[in-house]
């Protein structure tokens, strides 16, 4: 099939985050339709800062070069050039590993995706329900507004509480629903004139772990060096105080009352900082899903494998999630549904055990970080785990993974259409 020539089906993505805009400009770009449909009145990603590895840089270019152009757009990185190779710094003077990765505010790089896609992709207010198959063989999607839209597939990319998932592994799987890891966040925004006052021009404008048992704290600068981003996490015993918001709002005392054991520089940056709230942090790592795929439905990105934050991973999964499927829907013998089914088949062999493998070592990097392992604080065993974590998920090829998952793609088409003939 010729690269110019419209696919014959349409892929409906829920969700209007890092991994469904990301997904919509790639399949757009290969000329296969599809529709965003969004549950939310606007898209609402929250501002957090975030890493972008090396791996996820590459798949954006797999992607469609104008991911990696809106990511240019917005990426910060540590501000002192002989900073520039080092990911965070740790109080101690301990450095990460020799390739810098680079920061980004997520609701202004959202923001960039969205201004990519044509204005017609995207469809807010429309929180899916149910899903049926249809008489013509589509899918049908039912909306709690009455609305009803169908496609020849159904991506979930609605994140950490998924409706997708919940439909495609069964609403009583554990998998379901996330788990709480028994962490939760602080974040808040210092202005980085402020930030230097208190930590001195290097320090501010530097990313730096600091680190305590049972707790640790991040600061890094964002929006072009004008800000400094604070994220101080804590393990805590207790339930999360919500079953429905996963953040709530923070009050100062309570942040600098868990953080009371820390020197007082840390506790002045603490004081510092503005807009406050507290992050719950869930994952799937007790209960991974047992599979991305069922039929013609197919999740990807948090919806499929959410993580903990501690390795700065969930975007880069997000972003090759959507470079391989967009790829393996593009191949030129991927026409019926019968087709479409062997591709999410093949997705979810493709990224089910590195996504879930990344979750379990993003859970052991926020213990190393608070002290909580083996390694206790021998910072030089902690600095060779993590370097050998890190150099797995930074160094991957997406190019070699849509290699062979294509060739596996074939070799399944291959053999339905020889049994066929039989």
């Amino acid at each position: 099939m010729p690269q110019n020539q419209k696919k014959p089906f349409e892929v409906a993505i829920i969700g209007c985050g890092i991994a469904g805009i990301t997904l919509a400009i790639s399949l757009l770009r290969r000329n296969i339709p599809c529709a965003i449909y969004e549950k939310a009145h606007a898209s609402n990603e929250v501002g957090a800062g975030l890493g972008v590895s090396p791996n996820a840089q590459r798949a954006m270019i797999v992607c469609d070069p104008s991911v990696y152009s809106a990511f240019k757009k917005v990426v910060n990185g540590n501000m002192w050039e002989s900073k520039k190779n080092i990911v965070f710094e740790f109080l101690d003077g301990m450095d990460g590993t020799a390739d810098a990765t680079p920061l980004f505010n997520i609701k202004i790089f959202v923001t960039e995706l969205l201004q990519v896609l044509p204005s017609d992709v995207t469809r807010f207010n429309k929180q899916l329900e149910s899903i049926e198959d249809h008489v013509g063989g589509r899918l049908r999607l039912f909306f709690q507004d009455g609305t009803v839209a169908e496609a020849d597939a159904i991506i979930g990319c609605d994140g950490i509480k998924s409706k997708m998932r919940e439909i495609l592994v069964g609403q009583d799987d554990p998998s379901a629903k996330c788990s709480y890891t028994y962490k939760y966040a602080y974040r808040g925004m210092i202005p980085m004139d402020q930030a230097g006052e208190v930590l001195g021009e290097e320090r501010a404008l530097n990313a730096t772990i600091w680190t305590g048992k049972g707790m640790h704290l991040l600061t890094y600068p964002v929006a072009h060096g004008t800000i400094l981003n604070v994220v101080a996490y804590c393990s805590s015993s207790s339930d999360w105080p919500s079953e429905t918001q996963l953040t709530l709002p923070a009050q100062k005392g309570d942040f600098l009352e868990d953080f009371k054991g820390f020197r007082p520089l840390v506790l002045k940056i603490i004081d510092k900082a503005t807009n406050l709230d507290r992050w719950a942090i869930f994952d799937l790592g007790d209960h991974p899903v047992p599979t991305f795929a069922k039929g013609r439905m197919c999740i990807i990105g948090d919806a499929a494998h959410a993580s903990s934050p501690h390795h700065g991973a969930g975007a880069a999964l997000c972003i090759e999630d959507a470079a391989v499927l967009a790829s393996l829907l593009a191949h030129e013998k991927v026409r019926t549904g019968t087709d479409i089914k062997a591709a999410l088949a093949v997705f979810d062999r493709s990224r089910r055990e590195r996504a879930q493998w990344v979750v379990q070592k993003s859970r052991r990097g926020g213990d190393l970080y608070e002290l909580q392992t083996e390694v206790g604080n021998n910072f030089e065993k902690m600095a060779r785990e993590l370097r050998e974590t890190l150099s797995v998920i930074w160094e991957f090829s997406i190019e070699d993974a849509i290699g062979e998952a294509l060739v596996d793609l074939e070799e399944r088409l291959s053999v339905r259409t020889e049994r066929a003939m039989i």
